[in-house]
C-alpha cells in the first residue's frame, strides 16, 4: 500500500512540475515551446524536471533548454 501511495505522490509531483514547465515555456517562448512539451512530458526524472524549471529564466533559446534533457 505504501508503494502505491508513493507512486501516486510522485505522479502528482510530476504533473505539477510539467504544468509549471509548460507555463514558463509558453510565457518565454510562446508557440515555439509547444513542440518541446511532448518531449519534456516523457521525462520521468523529477530532479531533471526541477532543473528544467530552474533554468527557464536563464535560457535564451529552446535549443539551449533541449541540451539539458538530451545530455549524453
Amino acid at each position: 500500500m505504501e508503494r502505491s501511495q508513493k507512486d501516486a505522490e510522485i505522479s502528482q509531483l510530476k504533473q505539477a512540475l510539467l504544468l509549471a514547465i509548460e507555463m514558463g515555456l509558453r510565457l518565454k517562448f510562446a508557440d515555439e515551446a509547444v513542440g518541446m512539451l511532448s518531449e519534456i512530458s516523457a521525462i520521468n526524472d523529477v530532479k531533471l524536471l526541477q532543473e528544467i524549471i530552474s533554468q527557464i529564466p536563464q535560457i535564451s533559446s529552446t535549443d539551449e533548454l533541449r541540451k539539458l534533457y538530451f545530455r549524453e
